[in-house]
């Protein structure tokens, strides 16, 4: 039921952005699967960026983070303590 609600909330976005779309640039059309994965991508960034910098991640969940492109290997050497984030 969750994951319906989702794939519903998904499509009516999908639907907008390319009314919106198709008045800017009439010949560009999205396809659905690039659109979810550019949506789920924007969604976790903030969270795993966050996460990365958290001094008791394991290695291996780090490594992870910066093969999936969300976090660039110059920002290792800029990690915060992790006081100085919200509670999750």
């Amino acid at each position: 039921m969750f994951y319906g609600m989702i794939n519903i909330a998904v499509v009516n976005v999908l639907v907008i952005y390319a009314h919106s779309m198709r008045k800017d640039q009439p010949e560009k059309k999205t396809k659905r699967k690039d659109f979810l994965l550019r949506i789920a991508h924007d969604l976790v960034t903030q969270f795993v960026t966050q996460r990365y910098k958290l001094s008791s991640l394991p290695r291996n969940i780090k490594t992870a983070i910066v093969m999936c492109g969300f976090v660039s290997d110059s920002e290792e050497d800029t990690m915060q303590d992790p006081e100085d984030y919200e509670a999750i």
